[in-house]
């Protein structure tokens, strides 16, 4: 557990923006209940989801006029979490007792982030749209370890068997240089003479493609990058938000180039193809963490060909130190078959 305390301090995605309007969202982050509204002039804000009162639930209540209403006794609360009113109270509403406890929020890209114990800024936002490009972000959960999430996404090895067609198909494996970084708050492999993959993503999107690039940022952000010598061609987002220990909520986007189709062509088998490869790596993790608990417990066995997971450990590890030392940028080649 000591790990989800040591990211409290760091910024989190809760929900798309467009999900948050006339009704409040109920969600988890790090074990916390919270309640998500729009409150005065449609600002996004975040409570701990329980009413001071009598502890009821303020996600099971009701927007009036900003203020979020209690389905109990109607106490209702600003983004601050100040009670504003208090039905049938012939004094001032407002005492430090009354007070809902309330949480850092942005809005960033399309998406409401949320931090417990901020610590710095939330995340930029992605850069805009370019002529011919095509976006989809999309939602979902799935029961894993965070950090096996974090290697699935990244880990070019289990595409062959659990998105056999997908992402890469059964021809013959090519002999592909991967050029491993390291940095402060990253870790990074670039796979750099594969060329196009044999999967239906790169028939819709490989066309030119000479390298890819999987990136893990801090503390949960992966990037999957198809890249040809001058643009970037499909680039695959996910932000992982961890509800519980083995609980996650995962928010995707993914950003293609569609010359010479229009991308409102594109849409909607990108989205499928999300969904598509979302379901398949839920089902293994499922039956990975399935596993995990029958056995009480984890023991992994690594070669070369796990680029990702021990940089990414190390990471880890900086980040739930109190006094962090940065580790050192490194640069390292692996030769494999992909």
């Amino acid at each position: 557990m000591k790990h989800l305390r040591a990211l409290r301090r760091h910024w989190f995605a809760l929900c798309r923006s467009e999900d948050l309007g006339r009704k409040p969202l109920q969600r988890t982050l790090l074990n916390e209940p919270l309640v998500l509204f729009r409150g005065e002039a449609g600002r996004a804000a975040a409570l701990a989801d329980r009413c001071p009162h009598r502890n009821a639930p303020l996600s099971a209540g009701a927007l009036r006029g900003g203020l979020l209403a209690c389905p109990y006794h109607g106490w209702q609360f600003d983004r601050a979490g100040a009670c504003r009113a208090v039905p049938g109270l012939a004094g001032e509403p407002d005492h430090p007792t009354r007070r809902a406890q309330a949480y850092a929020v942005a809005e960033q890209g399309g998406l409401v982030w949320v931090a417990l114990e901020p610590q710095g800024a939330p995340p930029p936002a992605p850069p805009p749209l370019q002529r011919g490009e095509a976006t989809v972000l999309r939602e979902f959960r799935l029961q894993a370890q965070l950090l096996d999430r974090r290697e699935n996404f990244l880990d070019a090895n289990h595409t062959h068997f659990v998105h056999a067609g997908v992402v890469r198909g059964e021809r013959p494996r090519r002999r592909v240089t991967a050029i491993v970084r390291g940095e402060a708050d990253r870790v990074e492999a670039e796979y750099c003479d594969e060329g196009q993959q044999s999967g239906l993503v790169s028939r819709l999107f490989g066309a030119g493609v000479e390298r890819s690039l999987g990136r893990f940022v801090m503390p949960a952000t992966v990037e999957l990058a198809y890249r040809s010598a001058r643009r970037t061609l499909l680039l695959i987002t996910l932000h992982f938000t961890p509800e519980r220990e083995q609980s996650l909520r995962v928010f995707a986007r993914a950003t293609g180039r569609t010359a010479p189709l229009p991308p409102w062509l594109i849409v909607p088998p990108l989205a499928l193809l999300l969904r598509l490869v979302a379901r398949q790596d839920r089902r293994i993790l499922a039956l990975q963490l399935r596993n995990l608990q029958r056995f009480g417990g984890e023991r992994y066995s690594s070669t070369e060909l796990d680029l990702l997971r021990r940089h990414i450990v190390r990471l880890l590890r900086v980040g739930e130190a109190e006094q962090p030392t940065a580790p050192e940028p490194f640069e390292r080649r692996v030769e494999l078959w992909l």
